[in-house]
């Protein structure tokens, strides 16, 4: 099971209330546990995700109230991208293909990794901005370049040596 720990924005966005959502827990899944917030560029909502223990992330663009009732099912398929853009094995991929679409909404739990997804948004945004805002950025280039950047929480390492070392792919 996928949990979304979102920010107080994320949550507004997502039409959360409280009662939506469940008590955050440990991670259960391989990359299960993904601090979400929205920000906006060129007028278009955008969604940055990122991984709890490995601060990877990826950012889906174009979020409107039509794909909130389908957040979990976006959400996956922005995973498996991920992936696939990362060049991991195909039997990586298919597990998390085949993996269960159940994702609960958390709150945030800690400050620390708040910073660091904030450290993060103002990276994609710089980025976006520099190439000239969504319509000529590689969105995609930006992303494998930001999970390449050395991460102090993570003693340097880059978020995507931590990602292969916690799926048992590192070279």
């Amino acid at each position: 099971m996928y949990q979304l720990r979102c920010t107080k924005k994320a949550q507004d966005a997502l039409g959360l209330k409280s009662a939506d959502l469940s008590e955050p827990i440990d991670e259960t899944f391989v990359l299960g546990n993904w601090y979400v917030n929205i920000f906006t560029v060129n007028r278009r909502k955008c969604l940055l995700f990122m991984e709890e223990n490995t601060l990877a992330s990826f950012v889906l663009v174009g979020l409107r109230k039509e794909h909130i009732k389908d957040i979990g099912k976006i959400f996956k398929k922005g995973v498996v991208q991920f992936l696939e853009l990362e060049g991991f094995p195909a039997e990586v991929i298919y597990a998390f293909e085949n993996a269960p679409e159940k994702t609960a909404f958390t709150k945030t739990v800690s400050k620390k990794l708040l910073g660091n997804m904030n450290d993060l948004l103002s990276l994609y945004d710089h980025f976006i901005y520099n190439d000239g805002g969504l319509s000529n950025c590689d969105l995609n280039a930006i992303s494998m370049g930001i999970n390449r950047t050395p991460q102090r929480n993570l003693n340097w390492k880059y978020s995507i040596d931590a990602v292969r070392e916690i799926i048992g792919t590192a070279t």
